[in-house]
């Protein structure tokens, strides 16, 4: 067979097993040598249970090999029987419950080193391992060794798939992963093939529950394997094209079935669920084009392959394509059909990224090569580390600060004073957790606790400083802060400021206290309060205040993050994601004066509060009118009509779409072609649409395997032409 073909084979069973592939099945091998492991290294230092505990893993994990296989990568997924089904149940509440030493913590949501990998190989690491356990200091000693049994453990476990495709008649396959085995990549295959080597360790044997990770922008890191192998003879764009193929298929073998933010088990019988699979629901992300120091946009000619290799009925891998004024134009309109046909992408913008991470003190070559971890978290590529998570959704702190100085409000002649009061009560927030991570990690020397996770052994920094990426050793050490749910919060001011001030309906008071009581004995009010400026409809009064209010939260981060000698010491990934959070936050807060009830979710992500979307065109415009250049992630979904992106008018229609928002500003987009009347018509005959996809946050997933109330949800979201 040809690769070529070799790959077809491999996404037709990569389709038939996402769609039709039992949810009882599992990674039964995997929970039961991880049990063993555990067991026997128990008594070491984590670390060396760490490394110890993977190579024992590894010296016994089966290595299935197909004969279309291009790389090498499979694992054991099956049904268990009943009596290993209870085991598992049994080794989860035994060892994962308590955290596992082998797996935790070990959960990505990161983008490891992916460049330094390819370039030093597993053997680069083993010889810088041993170069620093020479000369370290002995307090150091364990956790090196620790990071040195891991290389080794992975290098084996190549070693001995090697054989198991020799024996399977891959001797070409074999004879890449030796290559590997002696040193760093030589070709492009030989890259993907240490990449997907480390990618199956650290999701399959090594993950701890709910295990993720982005590949980085794969289309800059192996280009220049890609033109050499081009120039020399040994590979083809076909033959380049089905190694792509190949990779794309293994990421999709991992998964379970159903969707893991909306519902549960119990809920359907289409749910795998996370104690049978720690991994069943894991989006990994792919990231290409975008501005680069390696190769202009427009010239380079991997990021065009793995675009018309992205596999439309694919959950996984999500592609994640970053726009940029620079892109070819070839590569762009690849990608819109892509997206036209409901492909795993989502859409980020170069022109608001690459500032926004300056502005929060990133250097500009970090800047450039920046990426986004599922689901959609900002990222900087290699070497940073997350310390902290500091806000509350917008509206319920907005309602919180109110509540308490709504006496000194009842006076107030403007909004104004609503803003300022909300200034003061936000400053001090931010403020005690800007004093926490001074005095954490800004006041002194960082002390060493002497974990070690996989994430430290291919990040930058660990394995120089001999000290994990949350103890000190990452490069930048950052907070996560939440600007959520901001058309709730604008909708919240905009109708203070049009029912109290301007057209004097009510009085300050008379709207709250009607908000206390779920509007009850309020009708009028209440219908005021619904026609109100709302944010997403391109009304200027609720876009002025989406706009004011995250500036006024924006601006007190800037100053907070600046220490008393001028200079900007804390690091702040602003986000406005919510993911699922809004249907539970909202389910625990009481009614709120833009006339949402008590109890029903908040808005989600970027998105306008259900029900006010006038047309796609609106949304995007308000949207993009908010302050992306401080923003460093913000989820917008766009959910179209089929008939509206149909043919090459469509096409056209959507480009110029997209366009548009991105020139104007806007941060992210993830669209979903799907009719209401169609996701209606699943629900009655899942059969029929069992390959119907749809975006939830920063991934994809197949609507019939979702809950109920996860289908309600997003058949909630507003359909737009």
């Amino acid at each position: 067979m040809t690769m070529k073909e070799r790959a077809e084979l491999q996404k037709r069973e990569a389709i038939d097993l996402l769609l039709h592939k039992s949810p009882q099945s599992t990674l039964t091998e995997r929970w039961f040598l991880l049990d063993e492991a555990c067991e026997r290294f128990q008594s070491e230092p984590q670390p060396m249970m760490l490394g110890k505990g993977l190579r024992y893993i590894l010296e016994r994990a089966s290595l299935p090999v197909r004969p279309c296989d291009i790389l090498l990568g499979r694992y054991v997924d099956r049904v268990p029987s009943a009596e290993e089904d209870a085991e598992i149940a049994a080794i989860w509440k035994r060892r994962i419950s308590t955290k596992n030493p082998i797996t935790h913590p070990n959960t990505g949501h990161l983008t490891l080193d992916w460049e330094e990998l390819v370039s030093l190989g597993l053997v680069g690491y083993l010889e810088k391992t041993e170069q620093k356990l020479a000369t370290c200091a002995e307090e150091d000693r364990i956790f090196l060794t620790g990071m040195h049994e891991v290389y080794a453990a992975i290098l084996h476990y190549i070693e001995r798939y090697a054989e198991a495709a020799e024996a399977a008649g891959l001797s070409d396959s074999a004879a890449v992963c030796r290559e590997i085995c002696a040193h760093a990549p030589n070709t492009f295959r030989e890259a993907m093939q240490l990449i997907l080597s480390v990618f199956t360790v650290y999701m399959i044997y090594a993950g701890w529950h709910v295990a993720c990770l982005t590949l980085g922008r794969m289309d800059n890191y192996l280009l220049r394997y890609y033109l050499a192998d081009l120039k020399s003879g040994r590979l083809t764009e076909e033959e380049a094209g089905a190694i792509i193929d190949d990779f794309n298929c293994k990421a999709n073998l991992h998964l379970g079935r159903g969707e893991h933010q909306m519902g549960n088990a119990a809920e359907t019988g289409n749910n795998t669920g996370w104690k049978r699979n720690h991994t069943y629901d894991s989006p990994t992300y792919i990231v290409i084009g975008g501005e680069s120091a390696v190769c202009p946009p427009a010239g380079n000619p991997l990021t065009k392959l793995f675009a018309a290799h992205i596999t439309v009925g694919f959950k996984n891998p999500v592609y994640i394509y970053r726009w940029s004024r620079n892109q070819a134009p070839e590569v762009w309109e690849t990608v819109c059909q892509r997206v036209r046909d409901n492909a795993s992408i989502l859409l980020y913008n170069d022109t608001t990224m690459i500032p926004a991470m300056e502005h929060a003190g990133v250097s500009h070559a970090d800047a450039v090569n920046y990426t986004v971890h599922p689901c959609n978290w900002p990222d900087i590529a290699g070497g940073y580390a997350v310390t902290d998570k500091i806000g509350e959704p917008m509206p319920e702190m907005l309602m919180e600060a109110f509540g308490r100085e709504l006496p000194n409000l009842r006076n107030a002649d403007s909004i104004d004073a609503f803003y300022a009061c909300y200034a003061d009560w936000y400053r001090a927030k931010f403020r005690r957790h800007a004093e926490a991570f001074r005095a954490a990690y800004r006041s002194g020397e960082i002390p060493k606790r002497g974990v070690l996770s996989l994430n430290d052994c291919f990040t930058h920094g660990p394995l120089d400083q001999a000290r994990a990426l949350t103890d000190g050793g990452a490069k930048y050490l950052a907070v996560y802060t939440f600007l959520r749910n901001v058309a709730t919060a604008a909708d919240i001011m905009a109708a203070i400021d049009t029912l109290v001030y301007r057209n004097r309906v009510c009085t300050v008071e008379e709207l709250f206290a009607a908000a206390d009581r779920n509007f009850e004995g309020s009708p009028a009010l209440y219908a005021h309060c619904r026609k109100a400026p709302k944010f997403g409809t391109e009304n200027p009064i609720a876009d002025a205040h989406a706009v004011r209010l995250t500036e006024t939260m924006l601006d007190i981060i800037d100053a907070e993050s600046v220490n008393t000698n001028g200079e900007r010491d804390l690091l702040s990934l602003n986000v406005m994601i919510t993911d699922m959070d809004h249907i539970r936050n909202g389910a625990a807060m009481g009614a709120t004066p833009d006339g949402r009830l008590s109890g029903t979710p908040l808005s989600e992500n970027l998105s306008p509060s259900v029900g006010y979307n006038e047309s796609a065109t609106a949304l995007l415009n308000s949207v993009s009118a908010l302050p992306f250049d401080r923003i460093h992630s913000g989820v917008l979904n766009l959910r179209l009509r089929r008939e509206t992106v149909r043919g090459d008018a469509g096409l056209l229609r959507l480009q110029a779409l997209m366009d548009t928002y991105f020139e104007r500003g806007g941060i992210q987009l993830q669209v979903s072609i799907a009719d209401t009347q169609v996701l209606r018509e699943a629900q009655r005959c899942p059969d029929c649409y069992r390959d119907l996809m749809v975006r939830v946050t920063g991934y994809s997933t197949l609507f019939t395997d979702m809950s109920e109330n996860g289908q309600e949800e997003i058949i909630r979201r507003d359909e737009m032409a």
